[in-house]
């Protein structure tokens, strides 16, 4: 799942990050309760799991996706700004065990930022389409990694919006206080949603602003490892996001954008060069792809330099949509 980050060693064989994190997951308080239930279920769960920055959320979620391997499981993360499925500024969903239409790589959307400020629709219809891609494919269980924003009236707005939108069966909320409480109580008397408090585990990775950019950094530098330079036709397909203009042959240059198929999930993620306006044809360095499969191109609000020093790969695109 995902991409190496990080290389560690055991006996002579790279180990990517996800295999470190799995083999170091701590069970939290009331986790193993429940899995218990969740392991009794007979009918589809949906857990949106949400807390804070530095919370645990995607050790939960890998833990309850780890522990029911008697299901058909999804797992749907959706927080861009640090992803653990899919590159920065994606949602990505995951389906255990892997089928035929999704044979062991992840599903993505792509939001266009790492904060979803200014971002809320695409992260709100993204986390919709990857969720009902999981039910679609037959997940008896579904473990959502919410957006990290939480405090504020903004904040607090989108997760009730999230939350109404994907009809979770159950919340799981790790809080090391009483701060999600104003949330919860919107939900606290639907008959249909079951609320798990658990305490944020004291073995939770704490990153501060800088070890978060660094995070990125790394996901996208290992993303990007097998990228080149490739050209993509303008011709006949659809544009949108922050979209520039593309009469400006360096319009869209550094620019973060999606090749997206017809149904707006990402082929692939590149970095946009210049754009030959004679011929419509843009440059841009990215993984391989199939060119003939591409339909949309989103332009995110993300500038990235990939060549650039640590700490200043990513500069951020002030206009709002």
């Amino acid at each position: 799942m995902g991409w190496p980050i990080t290389l560690y060693y055991l006996q002579g064989r790279t180990l990517s990050i996800e295999e470190v994190f799995q083999a170091m997951i701590i069970a939290g308080e009331g986790w193993e309760e429940l899995v218990a239930v969740l392991s009794r279920a007979d009918t589809r769960e949906r857990i949106y799991v949400i807390g804070s920055t530095n919370s645990g959320k995607a050790t939960l979620c890998r833990y309850l996706t780890d522990a029911l391997p008697h299901r058909a499981r999804a797992y749907v993360d959706c927080d861009t700004g640090q992803s653990t499925i899919g590159p920065p500024a994606t949602e990505g969903m995951i389906f255990y065990p892997a089928s035929p239409e999704l044979p062991g790589r992840p599903l993505l959307r792509f939001v266009g930022s790492t904060s979803p400020g200014g971002h809320f629709l695409q992260t709100l219809t993204g986390a919709r389409r990857l969720v009902e891609k999981a039910v679609e494919l037959g997940a008896g269980a579904t473990v959502i990694d919410s957006p990290g924003i939480i405090s504020g009236g903004a904040g607090i707005e989108f997760q009730i919006q999230m939350i109404d939108l994907l009809r979770p069966t159950r919340i799981a909320a790790l809080q090391r206080g009483r701060e999600l409480e104003p949330l919860l109580a919107n939900f606290a008397r639907n008959p249909v949603i079951t609320i798990h408090r658990l305490p944020v585990s004291p073995a939770a990775v704490v990153r501060n602003a800088t070890g978060r950019r660094r995070y990125r950094e790394e996901r996208f530098a290992a993303y990007f490892t097998d990228a080149r330079p490739r050209e993509v036709s303008l011709r006949g397909i659809g544009f949108q996001g922050h979209v520039p203009d593309l009469r400006d042959p360096r319009g869209a240059e550094r620019r973060l954008v999606s090749l997206n198929d017809h149904d707006n999930f990402s082929l692939a993620l590149g970095v946009a060069g210049e754009i030959e306006t004679r011929r419509r044809r843009l440059t841009i360095v990215a993984p391989p792809f199939d060119p003939a499969a591409v339909a949309s191109i989103r332009f995110g609000s993300l500038n990235l330099d990939l060549d650039a020093e640590p700490g200043s790969m990513e500069s951020h695109i002030r206009k709002r949509m």
